[in-house]
């Protein structure tokens, strides 16, 4: 991987382009920002240790925002294949996780979501061999697979059927964050946060689980190379810092 010294003010990615290398901070600061009615929005501040400009690899879309540096800073530029080639390498469920948290990364900052198509999107989110390992638990309609406050002890991946994400308003409302369907994976934010429950899940309909507990998960994760972990980490600590 290539080693490049970049002055302040140099613009590294423009946005609408076509997503090409990613670039690791080793000293100094870029800044992620879109310009919005002619004015610049700042999105993020990224430092050493920091991986910028791979969200569109990772959707296998165009650049989303534009990075510029902050001050003179040291790079190491990541190619396009060879973080395919990471991503290549990583679980199915773990690609699935990283691509999960670009899109709430992207919600959380105003940026489309339904555009691109990623990498690897066909490929099963587990593996035969995890498969076999895992329980299948069926929820029926109206029950509450988990609350608000829980210890987290699983995740789950949704074989058949319709959950709904929501909590409790302080005036004792009911706010829905979404809803999940076949293919999703739901609860695993808590695992990575490795926090209580954030919300509540409830079964919309006769929903028929794959659950995958803890260890299980932490040994996928284990298993991806070191980038893509770093990357799940980063992106757990900016969503905190956002939401």
């Amino acid at each position: 991987m290539e080693e490049i010294n970049v002055g302040p003010g140099k613009l590294l990615i423009k946005e609408g382009d076509w997503s090409g290398d990613a670039f690791l901070i080793i000293s100094g600061r870029v800044e992620v920002f879109r310009a919005v009615n002619g004015s610049k929005h700042r999105l993020a501040t990224l430092g050493p240790g920091e991986i910028a400009g791979e969200m569109g690899l990772i959707d296998n879309a165009p650049r989303s925002a534009c990075i510029a540096t902050m001050e003179s800073t040291r790079l190491v530029v990541i190619s396009r294949d060879l973080f395919v080639k990471q991503l290549r390498a990583s679980p199915p469920l773990v690609r699935y996780v990283l691509h999960s948290l670009v899109r709430m990364l992207r919600a959380l900052t105003g940026i489309p979501t339904d555009h691109g198509d990623p990498l690897f999107a066909d490929d099963p989110i587990v593996s035969e061999r995890t498969h076999k390992l895992l329980r299948r638990d069926t929820f029926a309609p109206g029950r509450v697979i988990f609350r608000r406050g829980e210890a987290a002890h699983s995740a789950y991946l949704i074989q058949t059927g319709l959950v709904e994400i929501w909590k409790e308003t302080v005036d004792n409302e009911v706010q829905v964050l979404g809803q999940a369907g076949p293919g999703a994976v739901f609860g695993e934010m808590a695992l990575l946060r490795d926090a209580n429950r954030a919300a509540n899940v409830t079964a919309v309909e006769m929903t028929v689980c794959e659950v995958i507990p803890r260890q299980r998960f932490d040994e996928l994760l284990r298993a991806a190379p070191a980038m893509i972990r770093q990357l799940i980490t980063s992106y757990v600590q900016r969503i905190e810092r956002s939401a």
